[in-house]
């Protein structure tokens, strides 16, 4: 077990290989618990904000709507299997192909 002082300014401070072995770095906040003559310092750990996704086309947005309604009508194709589902795309890329080419 690592020991530590308190300082004159009622500062504690945490052995470098605590501090890396936990991740902690200068600026992190910790919640203080006690309980008797039991002190706790248990770091603040920040949500990880979710990555940002690129804005949408407008194509992508509609292609996302006629879904959203397909489901909410209960018009969704429905695939028996994946091999169904990747037959189904491939078929629908060839068309667009197609047309494309016209």
């Amino acid at each position: 077990m690592a020991k530590t002082k308190l300082d004159e300014n009622g500062r504690v401070q945490i052995p470098l290989e605590e501090l890396k072995r936990l991740g902690l770095k200068t600026g992190t906040e910790f919640e203080l618990k006690h309980d008797d003559d039991l002190l706790v310092l248990k770091p603040i750990r920040k949500k990880k904000s979710a990555t940002k996704s690129p804005r949408l086309s407008a194509l992508e947005k509609k292609e996302i709507e006629e879904s959203e309604n397909e489901f909410a009508t209960g018009t969704s194709k429905v695939y028996n299997g994946p091999s169904d589902l990747l037959n189904s795309l491939h078929a629908e890329r060839k068309e667009n192909k197609d047309k494309a080419a016209k």
